[in-house]
């Protein structure tokens, strides 16, 4: 016999041990196997017991749930008025107004200087129309067809038109206009 499995001898024909197997028992799959019946054994036998246990524990869970919550809500607050005095809050709160009013002091400036550049802006449109009402009455013509030059658009060097390589109206799916292949007109008839 060895030490990590059963020996077993089978005699033959003639009385001798023609052969030698060594079997190695799994103690570990047995064991699981053990501990899988016992437990199931241990459901059947303690079951209700165990089942009335969880419903206690899970009544008990819900009386003692919302007075747990309260607890809680107090402890936060508690910290929470801890952590923020009047004082500092009073602090932050004037800070935060005083940021407030600059901004929107800020806000009204840029308005009013908005306003002052549309005033402008109608005030040249008003004298542009008076102007353009004078000339109608002198007989200029309603609009000035003269277009007033921008300093911009004009160029030291005047650039050349590129010449056009075909023409506006060519078209080369419309077929023409070059040599090319061109098939036989297909005549029916048959």
């Amino acid at each position: 016999m060895d030490d990590d499995g059963v020996t077993i001898h089978s005699e033959g024909e003639d009385g001798f041990v023609p052969e030698t197997k060594n079997i190695k028992i799994s103690l570990n799959q047995s064991n699981q196997t053990f501990n899988f019946f016992s437990g199931v054994e241990y459901l059947q036998q303690y079951g209700w017991f165990i089942l009335l246990g969880v419903l206690i524990l899970l009544y008990i869970k819900t009386k003692l749930d919302p007075k747990i919550r309260k607890l809680k809500s107090k402890a936060e607050d508690i910290s929470y008025q801890k952590k923020f005095d009047p004082d500092t809050t009073q602090r932050r709160l004037e800070a935060m107004e005083r940021a407030r009013m600059k901004l929107q002091e800020e806000h009204d400036a840029k308005a009013a200087m908005y306003a002052e550049l549309q005033k402008q802006k109608e005030e040249e449109k008003r004298k542009q129309k008076i102007e353009e009402w004078e000339n109608l009455q002198d007989g200029k013509g309603y609009r000035s067809k003269v277009k007033p030059k921008d300093e911009s658009s004009e160029s030291p060097g005047k650039l050349k038109p590129k010449p056009k390589l075909r023409q506006n109206d060519y078209n080369p799916l419309m077929g023409g206009g070059g040599p090319g292949y061109r098939p036989a007109r297909r005549t029916g008839g048959g």
